[in-house]
């Protein structure tokens, strides 16, 4: 039973993950390679994310994307309203939160499975 509501949990997050990387992609043109990974996110009221290379990935208010990366990279949380951002690992579980107006913060990206911005 816990590896079938595992694998539902799984699947329902991984739907909403795709759901909210092809918006955000589409939408606001969310990677790009030619930002310093540490340096603060230039999106006003976003969360921003890059992995050692420089790619970026930006979560406005209620998106989700899936995590593209692994290895070190960074996040820079300046979301409106005190928004946060879950990070959830491959079952769905949180295992990091990124607290309101934070960053730059070095993170290790091999965990995190998928992303959601919640405000």
């Amino acid at each position: 039973m816990r590896k079938t509501r595992g694998a539902l949990a799984v699947l329902a997050l991984s739907a909403a993950a795709l759901t909210g990387t092809t918006t955000s992609a589409a939408a606001t043109g969310s990677f790009s390679s030619s930002r310093a990974a540490a340096a603060p996110c230039s999106v006003p009221d976003a969360f921003c994310a890059t992995n050692g290379s420089g790619d970026q990935l930006v979560l406005h208010c209620g998106e989700s994307a899936r995590a593209p990366w692994s290895g070190v990279g960074y996040w820079d949380n300046r979301l409106p309203g005190g928004g946060i951002v879950k990070m959830f690992d491959y079952y769905g579980s949180v295992n990091h939160v990124a607290p309101a107006d934070s960053g730059p913060t070095e993170i290790n990206w091999s965990p995190v499975w998928s992303l959601r911005a919640y405000c």
